[in-house]
């Protein structure tokens, strides 16, 4: 059992790390569409037959800054809060997140809306200790519709539809406990894969050394292309591409022959724009690149939500049209290649590699080989999916299309790169094992949305293809990979903290990890193995001391699983 004090005190420390992306994700979730009859006068702790009441006018006032009334004061005495904490809490009450009724209410009249509902109202309740499904719903729509004050937590307190809000203090106290467990859990997984990575570097021998010092100033000296971009339009589900060409800078630069096809898959609600720094990287070192739009899970389908033209977030179908969309471009590169002279005996279709962030990284996995499994997924998804991995509410979609099984695997597909992605109950242990292409999963310490734990590191070590690779990067988030100084205005604003502290960072390690992974396995070039290290990359990355990287390339299910129960670490390098 968690100590209420010891749950507060975990919140307001927690802020300024994993908890503030944490509270902002949640906050996301609290939308609503009804219209209220009251307002909550008073807050309703209850624990058992135990309850204690809060008037909301005190925590307004404490909010605005007028200090504790006589009763916070000694509810904050007795959890023994410091002023530091009380700041934080402070804070927390008055954040805004600037988004307006219409979005909100779209969002929840979707399937992951009113799930996040069913699983708050368990916590959040009437004062008759009912569940506050449609209450939650019609405090966070006023609030977000109130011009003058926003959505922010205080606002809805006081805007929520019944004269008290009950909190079930017990169902709260077992989430809290769930998260902290989750959170050491995460902890000791992530400074497993430190120690390993750190392991590897101690013992790489004088010549790994050399070899890689070679390859680093070899890549340095790569020739360089000047890059085109042409549109690529295909029918049917009107998919749009755009395909980066290398092209000589001087007259008597020779272009590679053969040309393997990387391909950039964007992630929910994403543009291909994103990854354009990525793109041109790319195919300034001679790689043919083409990044599409999936239109049932790009930024249009977000708009067509929030305006009311779409009922939910994504179709179901999308799971099977996204890797389908990678297929039929491929197919078109083909047609090109085949009726265009300067294409001709230069595009190397059947030699492509993916790179995919998010929902992407789900794409790259199914097109390299990743089949469904419907036990995982209904076991994660039944009753609820987990609420301390976000990423469920969007694989749980995929439930009836799991049950038809598709074999969605493309065999021109040579080798993957999932960049933060979601997959682990889609596909589960047999899923991967399935995947028999060279794999590399990127994860990120402080990625909220697709956890690295349970969605990158456990998946990890059910991947059974000989060439894999596992890549951590700390402080940074699900986003911190993406460009948004190409997208314009967002959709819905993301708050500055979920980017990560350091994106340019995690830019730079994304770019040099694909050209190196891409080089040896679509190149076939067996130099690139010395570039495949930690040590490496830290080497080859500027500013990598700002985001300290590790990477592996075994781990046992076992290992990990000691690790997280907190056993000694004891060396995972074998074969």
């Amino acid at each position: 059992m968690v100590d209420v004090g010891d749950w507060i005190r975990g919140v307001c420390s927690g802020v300024g790390k994993r908890g503030q992306q944490a509270i902002s994700l949640t906050g996301i979730g609290l939308w609503a569409a009804a219209m209220p009859a009251h307002s909550a006068e008073e807050l309703i702790i209850s624990y058992g037959i135990l309850e204690r009441t809060i008037p909301i006018e005190d925590l307004e006032a404490f909010a605005q800054g007028q200090g504790l009334s006589t009763q916070l004061s000694a509810y904050a005495s007795y959890v023994n809060l410091t002023e530091e904490e009380l700041a934080v809490l402070q804070s927390i009450l008055t954040e805004r997140a600037e988004l307006s009724p219409t979005d909100v209410s779209q969002f929840l009249n979707t399937t992951q809306g009113t799930t996040l509902l069913q699983l708050l109202g368990d916590i959040v309740q009437t004062p008759a200790r009912q569940p506050g499904f449609l209450a939650i719903r019609a405090g966070v729509i006023l609030a977000a519709a109130d011009e003058a004050e926003g959505l922010t937590l205080i606002n809805f307190l006081k805007k929520y539809p019944t004269p008290g809000i009950r909190i079930d203090l017990a169902e709260g106290l077992e989430v809290a406990s769930a998260v902290f467990e989750m959170l050491d859990d995460t902890e000791r997984a992530f400074a497993l894969v430190h120690a390993l990575a750190a392991e590897a570097a101690q013992q790489a021998s004088p010549e790994e050394i050399a070899a890689a010092q070679q390859l680093q100033q070899f890549i340095f000296e790569l020739p360089r292309f000047r890059v085109t971009q042409e549109l690529i339009q295909l029918p049917g589900r009107q998919v749009e591409a755009t395909l980066f060409l290398p092209q000589p800078r001087l007259s008597n630069q020779a272009l590679p022959d053969d040309m393997p096809v990387i391909v950039i898959s964007h992630g929910l609600g994403d543009v291909r724009t994103s990854y354009d720094y990525l793109a041109n990287f790319l195919a300034e070192r001679g790689f043919a690149v083409v990044s599409l739009d999936h239109p049932g899970s790009n930024s249009e389908q977000i708009a067509q939500l929030l305006s009311g033209l779409s009922p939910e977030l994504i179709n179901d179908r999308e799971f099977a049209n996204r890797p389908l969309d990678v297929s039929a471009l491929l197919d078109e590169l083909e047609r090109l290649a085949a009726r265009r002279p300067d294409l001709r005996d230069r595009l190397d279709t059947n030699n492509v590699g993916v790179i995919g962030h998010s929902f992407g990284g789900y794409t790259a996995l199914a097109l390299g080989g990743a089949s469904y499994s419907v036990e995982t997924l209904l076991n994660a998804c039944t009753p609820q999916p987990d609420y301390l991995n976000p990423s469920l509410l969007l694989q749980c979609q995929a439930t009836e299309l799991v049950i038809e099984a598709p074999d969605l695997r493309d065999d021109r597909v040579q080798a993957i790169l999932a960049v933060n992605p979601v997959g682990r109950a889609v596909f589960g242990p047999a899923g991967f094992a399935n995947i028999a292409v060279p794999t590399m999963m990127f994860g990120s310490t402080a990625d909220t949305v697709a956890p690295a734990l349970p969605e990158q590191i456990e998946p990890f070590t059910w991947l059974q293809t000989p060439d894999r690779y596992l890549v951590l990067v700390s402080d940074t988030t699900h986003f911190s990979v993406i460009d948004w100084d190409t997208e314009g205005e967002a959709l819905i604003p993301v708050p500055e903290e979920l980017l990560g502290a350091s994106p340019e960072v995690a830019q730079d390690y994304l770019q040099t990890l694909s050209l190196v992974f891409m080089f040896r396995y679509l190149r076939q070039d067996p130099r690139y193995d010395a570039a495949l290290t930690a040590q490496f990359m830290e080497n080859a990355v500027v500013q990598s001391p700002l985001a300290p990287l590790s990477l592996i390339n075994n781990l046992r299910s076992e290992a990990l699983e000691q690790a997280i129960n907190g056993d000694e670490f004891i060396s995972d390098r074998q074969p």
